[in-house]
């Protein structure tokens, strides 16, 4: 039997320009860029999926990470049971597949690959969010590293693709046959070669509207500011709350006159969105279901109540006092506030102020850059 792992740390592979994960974004819309940078949400499934590729859960930083990971181990070895009468002849950890379309190619890294019989594949991704997934036979994820698989293991006539999904107590599967593998290849080759067209317009310009479709997803794409399709979205959903709103010339986001309309339409739709935000997670927490959203309960900030018992606490554990402030944030504010109240009526604010000078004047306040914003 033939088992092999990736040797590159998962957080330093490299992905292609349009790689089958962000295949969904494309499809949907074909002038999608997404940010760069990486997120909270991002940097814990690289630490999951690393722990998982190394067997090694001691890096995780949350209780949420050790579940979602033992989830995803227990999962797999109970779905793999289902083959546990046919003869295991390769397993490939984080396996790198080169997937050749029609016109244009792309590559990526699937979780993990077992082939049995050395006619029937099993290709697993692991999915760490809490995010809706298409199942694999609508999924472009899928179909692409099912494309690449078929063509790095010839002898393959079949492969299971399977998506565990811990945060949704969901694990998807569907098989594709040798037989599908030409459609597969017209399938994702389109997206593909439709957004090599379309995205590159962003360089000299805008692409055309006609060319552009807002999704759910827009929030991800670095063009989301400047979208045309995106902002005579949101210009019509703002005169549906407002009819009373004039005719905005999208295209036009240079004017100074189109700008202060658009800000006041932006207050109106983020105000509307707020309070509906709140409202659908109420009526969720009230029993309405929904076809794709789920309840999340989100952990609340945790707060010291007694500042004294805490050090005293700190202590027992072998962190003294002058330790201990180099692990918190100072509310400066409040400090200054504190000193003010002590002083006689009439002083406290000029003993603040002096407080606040004798610390700058010592050089130990960092000033955070100022933010500004229009009204």
């Amino acid at each position: 039997m033939v088992i092999a792992m990736n040797q590159q740390a998962h957080s330093e592979r490299g992905h292609a320009e349009f790689s089958p994960s962000s295949l969904k974004y494309c499809a949907g819309c074909a002038g999608y860029n997404g940010r760069e940078g990486t997120n909270a949400a991002a940097e814990m499934g690289t630490r999951i999926h690393e722990a998982i590729e190394i067997e090694d859960p001691s890096n995780l930083q949350s209780e949420e990470e050790v579940s979602i990971y033992e989830e995803i181990i227990s999962d797999q070895t109970e779905y793999l049971k289902n083959y546990a009468n046919t003869e295991l002849t390769e397993s490939h950890s984080e396996i790198l597949l080169d997937i050749a379309l029609k016109g244009t190619s792309t590559y990526g890294t699937c979780d993990h690959l077992s082939i049995y019989g050395a006619k029937e594949g099993v290709l697993i991704d692991y999915k760490t969010g809490i995010s809706k997934i298409d199942t694999p036979r609508e999924n472009y994820q899928a179909k692409a590293y099912t494309i690449g698989c078929f063509q790095k293991f010839p002898d393959l006539e079949s492969i299971t693709f399977v998506f565990f999904i811990p945060q949704r107590n969901e694990i998807l599967s569907d098989t594709f046959n040798r037989d599908e593998l030409e459609d597969l290849i017209t399938d994702v080759s389109s997206v593909i070669l439709e957004a090599e067209r379309i995205r590159p317009k962003w360089e000299t310009g805008t692409p055309d509207i006609q060319d552009l479709t807002p999704t759910v997803n827009c929030r991800f794409c670095k063009y989301e500011d400047v979208c045309p399709a995106l902002g005579g979205l949101v210009v019509e959903v703002a005169k549906k709350i407002n009819p009373q709103l004039p005719d905005v010339d999208i295209d036009s986001t240079e004017d100074p006159d189109v700008i202060e309309q658009l800000w006041a339409i932006h207050k109106i739709v983020t105000n509307w969105a707020d309070r509906f935000k709140k409202r659908a997670v109420q009526l969720a927490q009230d029993g309405m279901e929904f076809p794709n959203l789920q309840l999340k309960k989100m952990s609340g900030r945790r707060n010291v109540t007694d500042s004294k018992k805490f050090v005293e606490i700190a202590a027992d554990f072998g962190m003294d006092s002058e330790q201990l402030l180099e692990h918190v944030s100072i509310p400066l504010s409040k400090i200054a506030k504190g000193i003010g109240d002590k002083a006689d009526r009439g002083q406290k604010q000029a003993r603040a102020s002096e407080f606040m000078d004798r610390c700058s004047e010592e050089g130990i306040i960092e000033q955070s850059p100022a933010r500004h914003t229009l009204s």
